[in-house]
């Protein structure tokens, strides 16, 4: 399975940490493609490749080329990229174009064969389980039905652009479709490859599952289909064992609930501290209540 790279969506400030980790990954010895069909008839698209090009130059990557039109592109067309870059706009008109073409078959099987896809915003959204996440954002003029994302992560779908005031939306959503989601807001990203997640950027993401919602801090790590280690040199750097903030969720039932597998590590500093004096209380006072017992004999 390849990378994918989950933005949430902000500026070229607010995404600048994000960038500078997608561009180390992908080198510059191929161009880059860029996919923008998702703006069109909002911003003209050499407005939309000139964007690009000022995000992406500082960076070293200087070759980059644009695809407007996605009829008759094959996976060896893909090959000569180091990465796919689907940037953001309508999600329900990128997911409709993506299918009249037919290169959301190619994309997923460009994704199978190792391929590096960034999705920003709509990019993002659509790679997810489902396109709903968008629909308090992007109106569906396109008159979409089926609304069923590539689904290339696992089952997760994929809330971009996100604040706190939206947890009443996201957990009607979740009521709505009974899916788990990662809401990621503009100042934060994730990789994905394989189930393994990290999230980094300069604010947490979160991520939802039934009623509970779990903090991951930038830097976070964590195995979203269950296994307790991963090899990921190729995202992560050396092979250590993932914060599981999830545990094993998949099950004859769906996923069992967040909060049964909360780790310390995935939460606020505070909170950690908190924890472990509460512990070590716990522990005094079950001491002492031995020791006055054992006196009292």
């Amino acid at each position: 399975m390849g990378k994918l790279f989950l933005s949430g969506g902000g500026d070229r400030k607010n995404t600048e940490k994000f960038d500078e980790e997608f561009q180390r990954q992908i080198g510059q010895a191929k161009p880059l493609l860029y996919i923008p069909i998702a703006m069109n008839g909002m911003i003209p698209y050499a407005d939309c490749l000139q964007w690009m090009r000022d995000v992406f130059n500082p960076l070293g990557i200087h070759e980059i080329v644009m695809w407007t039109d996605l009829h008759k592109k094959s996976v060896d067309d893909l090959q000569q990229f180091s990465a796919v870059y689907i940037g953001g706009g309508n999600t329900f008109h990128l997911l409709n174009e993506m299918r009249s073409t037919g290169f959301d078959k190619v994309l997923e099987e460009y994704i199978k064969g190792d391929g590096v896809v960034y999705g920003g915003s709509a990019g993002a959204i659509m790679l997810g389980s489902n396109i709903m996440t968008s629909a308090h954002l992007d109106e569906n003029k396109v008159g979409v039905h089926d609304f069923s994302g590539l689904d290339v992560l696992d089952g997760l779908a994929v809330w971009c652009h996100y604040e706190n005031e939206n947890d009443e939306m996201i957990r009607s959503y979740i009521s709505d479709f009974d899916t788990p989601l990662i809401a990621l807001p503009e100042e934060s990203g994730a990789y994905f490859q394989d189930g393994h997640i990290k999230v980094t950027g300069t604010k947490s993401a979160y991520l939802f599952i039934g009623e509970d919602k779990v903090e991951l801090q930038p830097g976070a790590e964590f195995n979203f289909s269950g296994s307790g280690e991963y090899d990921g040199q190729a995202i992560f750097g050396e092979k250590r064992p993932f914060n599981d903030a999830v545990g094993h969720m998949q099950s004859i039932e769906g996923y069992p609930a967040a909060g049964d597998y909360r780790n310390l590590e995935t939460m606020p500093k505070a909170l950690q501290i908190g924890g472990y004096l509460f512990v070590g209380l716990m522990v005094i006072l079950f001491v002492s209540i031995v020791v006055v017992g054992w006196v009292l004999q």
